[in-house]
């Protein structure tokens, strides 16, 4: 066991052991002197002796990367069980209530908020510090999920309010959590780490409708109730452990506070930066977005203003936002107008093509995640006619899929050919051919078939985990919170636009009629209907899932076309004349670059490098703790 454990631990972490090298010299009579040992910055020469610096900052970075691991389990694994935790207990959820037509509305009022408030907290990350802002994330989840854990049977808008606050808290975990991982860190080391956060996000996105399965045999209650025991450990967790390394409030120029001078403003002054003005049209734009997809098709039609005003409405706040941002540039209107602001959102990230891109292919990879974990749920209830439980074990195959998509990303960021497009594009093919084969499966109802198709596109989504933020963090190193809120967001966007879809053509293609209703609050009922009765629903509940997914088919198409005309990021491989923050990208098409055999590598002048903030290579603020560190160096150096 302790060998199959190092075992694993080297597959995430190689060792970094450094080669013998040769060193031959020859002086001026012609004696030749050869040396032989191991490079390393801290010595003039080679040495067969190991470095002790290097063995004590490798000793260091691994305390560190583990501390991170362990403290941001918890945390991330709730996020990820809120999002799917409901998916084989949502038929039997919407039942209860007596609002089985209105089930997408379980989803969307988590979605709604989980979208809309994402760029919010990546905005709070940094001017509250991480700990402050992942506690109030991790406060207010728990909130919601007591909220919809005591929600009575008639109250079914006080179960949308629990799960919209459970998505605020969600939104801020996951663009937080990230921007932990990659704080202090070269892209090679998070990338390193990222790899195991991934692992156990996607372990609990697919866990998640297996434990919800099986909570529902007794109430569906607990799929919401369970997490609050675990949030309440990771509150602890986060405080005692992760509290000392996590950045804090980060130095604000518009405050006139940099990293020498570790000045911490008061609350007020560091509140007046927010970016009002873009953080209300972000969340109205967003949330009308949300709203419009939500109602069309399973409350309203298309065609009707219930529908059409939210959807023009949120379109054109969108692009009002996107305006916002392009003057809040410095030297432009709204900075003048308010000086002490910073755009939630740089306009050079939102004006670079890589990012709308990226933005794009996570759009449609939280489309395809979503629609396997909802929509083939419904298919092992409704056409296999299995219980919750077992339908949600059903499920699991898309387990391991994510763990080999996992590894397939850990082997191309940083083993060959470390760079992040090669990911990504192998992740859209990958999404793309799995729903379609999904698709044909069910309708020929090959269990085996849609078991491995729902692994592969476990592995399309799980290869694309790693690389997405790290693409975007290449490009703008020191916009880490933008970049990470971006990523969070495309995911839960494009999920409810995909499950709005898929809804909208179910419901049109199955018609619940008085022998599916008559069945009362239990799905499993459906079995003691005439038989006759059973088959008609059967194959009308199977139409519909099938083109369910074969409506979300052209999204696959246009994330693979996307991907094509991305550039690419290089990742360092840790030599020791490599400068571990700085970035090398490739801002051209790279499949262009690919198909003519232009020669683009690390040192190719089409290549061009970024650097990451000084800042966020440790803590700044507060000023107690940096006068306390000059303090004690002042001491030392009395001392000597």
């Amino acid at each position: 066991m302790p060998s199959l454990l190092k075992a694993t631990y080297h597959l995430f972490f190689p060792a970094k052991g450094k080669p013998d090298r040769t060193h031959t010299t020859t002086d001026a009579e012609g004696n030749t002197t050869t040396l032989e040992g191991q490079e390393c910055r801290h010595r003039a020469t080679l040495s067969p002796e190991p470095c002790q610096d290097c063995e004590r900052e490798s000793s260091q970075q691994v305390r560190y990367r583990w501390r991170i691991i362990l403290g941001l389990v918890l945390p991330f694994a709730i996020s990820a069980l809120d999002v799917t935790i409901i998916a084989s207990a949502l038929p039997w959820i919407a039942a209860d209530f007596n609002r089985v037509t209105q089930l997408n509305w379980i989803i969307a009022a988590f979605n709604l908020t989980a979208a809309a408030f994402i760029p919010f907290w990546g905005q709070m990350a940094d001017i509250f510090g991480r700990h402050s802002t992942i506690q109030a994330c991790m406060i207010l989840a728990l909130i919601g999920g007591g909220v919809c854990t005591g929600t009575p049977h008639n109250a079914f808008p006080m179960l949308l309010f629990g799960r919209a606050v459970q998505g605020i808290g969600c939104a801020g975990m996951n663009v937080v959590i990230r921007a932990i991982v990659a704080d202090k860190v070269s892209l090679r080391e998070d990338a390193y780490t990222w790899s195991i956060c991934s692992l156990v996000g996607g372990c609990s996105y697919a866990i998640g409708p297996v434990v919800g399965g099986y909570l529902t045999k007794t109430t569906w209650r607990w799929c919401f109730g369970i997490n609050l025991p675990i949030g309440a450990a990771g509150c602890v967790i986060v405080f005692v452990f992760l509290r000392p390394v996590l950045l804090g409030p980060q130095p604000l120029p518009q405050l006139e506070e940099t990293t020498p001078t570790g000045r911490k403003s008061s609350m007020m002054q560091r509140l007046a930066t927010i970016d009002a003005g873009g953080q209300v049209l972000c969340l109205l734009g967003f949330g009308m977005l949300v709203l419009s997809f939500t109602w069309a098709g399973a409350t309203y039609d298309w065609d009707t203003p219930a529908v059409l005003v939210p959807l023009i409405a949120g379109f054109l706040i969108i692009f009002a936002f996107i305006w916002w941002q392009r003057e809040m540039e410095p030297a432009r209107r709204f900075a003048k107008l308010f000086p002490r602001q910073r755009a939630m959102i740089p306009w050079q990230v939102i004006n670079t093509r890589d990012i709308g891109l990226l933005f794009f292919t996570s759009f449609a990879s939280g489309m395809a995640m979503y629609a396997v974990m909802y929509f083939c749920s419904l298919y092992f209830t409704m056409v296999k006619h299995l219980p919750a439980n077992e339908a949600g074990r059903a499920l699991l195959f898309f387990v391991p899929g994510i763990a080999v998509g996992v590894y397939i990303a850990i082997l191309m960021c940083n083993n060959w050919p470390r760079q992040t497009w090669h990911p990504i594009m192998t992740g859209s093919i990958i999404e793309a051919v799995a729903i379609a084969i999904l698709a044909w499966a069910m309708w020929e109802e090959r269990d085996r078939v849609v078991y491995g198709m729902m692994a592969m596109a476990g592995v399309g989504v799980g290869v694309r985990f790693m690389p997405v933020p790290l693409h975007g963090m290449g490009f703008f190193p020191q916009q880490i919170s933008a970049i990470v809120s971006l990523s969070q967001l495309s995911d839960p966007l494009g999920g409810t636009l995909g499950l709005t879809i898929m809804t909208t053509v179910f419901n049109n293609v199955v018609n619940f009629g008085t022998n599916t209703t008559a069945s009362g609050n239990d799905f499993m009922a459906l079995q003691n209907l005439p038989p006759e009765v059973i088959a008609g629903i059967k194959e009308s509940a199977k139409e519909g899932i099938v083109w369910a997914f074969i409506a979300i088919f052209p999204f696959m198409i246009l994330c693979i076309v996307a991907a094509a005309f991305m550039g690419s990021v290089y990742l360092t491989t840790g030599a020791e004349d490599e400068d571990e923050n700085e970035n090398q990208i490739y801002e051209g098409v790279y499949l262009w670059a690919l198909l003519y055999k232009e020669k683009i590598d690390r040192n190719s002048e089409k290549v061009k490098v970024t650097h990451r903030a000084a800042y966020a290579n440790g803590p700044s603020l507060p000023r107690q703790e940096l006068e306390l560190e000059l303090e004690r160096e002042f001491r030392l150096t009395k001392t000597e």
